[in-house]
């Protein structure tokens, strides 16, 4: 069934009902992806136009049908072990440090805030039993929320495709899970399924399910995409008050708390960043690992359909059979707006990041790292023209900036601009000159400043050799 085309004042009267019902916003750039979500339940009801639905939907009676529409509409899609980088965090440094804390009480408590279909509430449920035999006396609790009583189904059966498992490791799918196979479906084990409890939650409108203070962790992952800034931010309020002094907060990659809450301190672990309620104790520093890419959250139906997304990942570390103890953490205070930016950039997802770069430039049009880094997003998307632009703002802001002055002159030359490409280069060589030569471009592939400083000589000598096209 083709998407119903909606007037104004229908789209409006949608919006204001998923807003009210469950704080989801949708604007203007989501009325496709909502007329596809009302078409898939115009034909799952019989309804034969887009008026006869509106009437089964406003019915006195139809909380049913208003709840199979924002099932419609969320899309849980996800996978086990998804983001890397939090994953290792969670790994290596959060869990084995609660845990080192809790000796003496054995008791942990974490929320899955948004679980859609219980891949990640699970993938916590793993990493724990890594580290605790599964006969261990510890009152350990996961709950996992949603606001879908689709997505809490799927979660309960336990039984997904070999899509969800794209991200876990050969070795923990062989622990974790079973192959039906009469069905084909991966099978989530019990011992595993016994330490999460799914309940029906509405984060907008529902008071928490736990009492304050009591969690060692939230996670709350690509929910808040869903949300306007004044729902996110009475959500973080409710969020902060059920953490513990030094609990974690753990939000969707693309996700800040920058203009939210100031609340939480923004703490690096690896190339993982997370949000802590408070800290009591000696500030420490992690080992930062190599960085590794991300997964990139699909909130909208039309996303879906625009095609898969490149996902890349590698194994991660070796765990420790038992908690160990902790590297130094360090606490950033004042969290940076670019960081958003740079994790999304880090994940390879150079649309989030070009607009996230954009806003950040619009907000503060001095900062040269936004340009360079909304130039590095677009150069990668292809869209040199438009990275012309931004890139040529940021060596204006930063004329000592080899790598901007790189990403410029790699868009020249491009575009055909190979005498005003080789002055770049050149410009890039004798900037990136002054910087150490053994450090690196993480977003530039890693290289090193020597070996970019000489590229950059031996591609402006080309670009010196090129003859400019005639004009037609």
């Amino acid at each position: 069934m083709n998407p119903p085309k909606m007037t104004d004042e229908q789209f409006a009267v949608i919006r204001n009902m998923l807003s009210e019902s469950a704080g989801l916003a949708f604007d203007e750039s989501r009325r496709e992806s909502v007329a596809y979500s009302i078409s898939e339940r115009m034909r799952a009801t019989g309804c034969a136009d887009i008026s006869a639905y509106f009437s089964l939907l406003f019915a006195a009676d139809a909380n049913t049908e208003r709840q199979a529409l924002i099932d419609e509409v969320t899309i849980p899609e996800t996978h086990f072990f998804r983001n890397p980088p939090q994953i290792r965090a969670l790994r290596t440094h959060v869990l084995p440090e609660l845990l080192r804390q809790a000796s003496a009480t054995k008791r942990l408590r974490i929320w899955s805030a948004g679980c859609s279909t219980g891949e990640e509430p699970y993938t916590i449920a793993m990493l724990l039993r890594e580290l605790l035999p599964a006969q261990s006396d510890w009152d350990i609790k996961i709950i996992a929320t949603d606001v879908s009583t689709r997505a809490l189904a799927a979660a309960r059966n336990a039984r997904y495709g070999e899509r969800a498992l794209v991200m876990t490791d050969p070795m923990d799918q062989k622990r974790f899970f079973y192959l039906d196979a009469e069905s084909g479906a991966f099978v989530v084990r019990d011992e595993i399924r016994d330490m999460v409890e799914f309940r029906h939650h509405n984060l907008v409108t529902e008071a928490p399910p736990v009492a304050p203070g009591q969690l060692d962790i939230v996670l709350c992952r690509n929910v808040t995409i869903y949300f306007d800034r004044t729902t996110t931010k009475r959500l973080m309020q409710r969020l902060h008050g059920c953490l513990r002094d030094g609990g974690y907060l753990f939000l969707g990659h693309a996700e800040t708390l920058w203009q939210i809450s100031d609340d939480f301190t923004l703490v690096s672990l690896g190339d993982a960043f997370v949000y802590r309620r408070g800290v009591n104790e000696p500030s420490r520093r992690a080992v930062l690992p190599d960085r590794r890419t991300e997964d990139e959250p699909r909130p909208t139906r039309a996303d879906r359909r625009r095609g898969p997304v490149d996902r890349r990942s590698l194994p991660a570390p070796p765990v420790a059979a038992s908690p160990v103890p902790l590297p130094r953490i360090s606490l950033l205070v004042t969290p940076d707006p670019m960081l958003a930016v740079r994790t999304a950039v880090a994940g390879g997802n150079y649309e989030e990041a070009a607009d996230l770069a954009a806003e950040v430039a619009t907000a503060s049009p001095l900062r040269a790292d936004a340009h360079y880094l909304h130039g590095l997003a677009l150069t990668n998307l292809g869209r040199d023209a438009e990275a012309l632009v931004v890139l040529r703002k940021a060596v204006y802001l930063d004329p000592e900036d080899g790598f901007a002055h790189f990403l410029l002159a790699g868009a020249l030359d491009r575009t055909g601009e190979s005498v005003a490409a080789a002055r770049s280069y050149r410009a890039a060589a004798a900037t990136l000159g002054s910087r150490p030569q053994h450090s690196v471009a993480p977003e530039l592939g890693g290289r090193s400043v020597a070996e970019l400083g000489a590229l950059c000589l031996e591609l402006a000598r080309r670009a010196e050799t090129q003859r400019p096209e005639p004009r037609a």
